[in-house]
């Protein structure tokens, strides 16, 4: 639990209602960008506590058997393209001054008079964002992909529902 979040279920859905909100919204936020980014690599370990891929001795990668659906489903959504982006962007955020694998931009095309948040630009020159990519792609493509493989294959299977 953290605030008025007790599951995984409620997790989501918090995510949900704010990515919605950030597409529908021409300036984009990053801070909010960032909360949608964080809560989806993070809500594999709601799912799933504890379980991840640890190193053998040479360096590789690998999963201890699953026990459980929820296990399954985060060693799945775990090697998901998708879902690597997100963890890979989360990660860049963790450990800003190291080298990542990963390329983001923007752009910054709203006209001045349909600024909604004067006080969130952070460069006049370039007005605020509207629109951020991660390696040429919108992350609204990959983070919709990951919402989707979340709903799919794990809330829709345990016949939770989300409006």
């Amino acid at each position: 639990m953290i605030f008025d979040i007790y599951s995984s279920e409620e997790l989501f859905y918090s995510i949900n209602i704010v990515w919605k909100k950030y597409k529908r919204d021409k300036q984009k936020s990053v801070e909010t960008l960032l909360y949608v980014i964080m809560g989806l690599n993070h809500l594999r370990e709601w799912i799933a506590p504890h379980y991840k891929p640890q190193k053998n001795k040479c360096g590789i990668l690998c999963w201890k058997t699953p026990a459980n659906d929820a296990e399954r489903f985060s060693k799945t959504i775990y090697e998901n393209a998708s879902f690597e982006t997100i963890r890979r962007l989360c990660n860049k955020t963790k450990h800003l001054g190291k080298k990542r694998k990963v390329t983001t931009s923007s752009d910054h095309d709203v006209p001045f008079d349909e600024w909604s948040d004067i006080d969130a630009v952070r460069n006049w020159d370039k007005a605020p964002a509207s629109a951020y990519f991660v390696d040429g792609i919108n992350i609204i493509h990959i983070v919709d992909k990951v919402i989707n493989f979340y709903q799919t294959k794990w809330f829709d299977k345990k016949s939770i529902i989300f409006k």
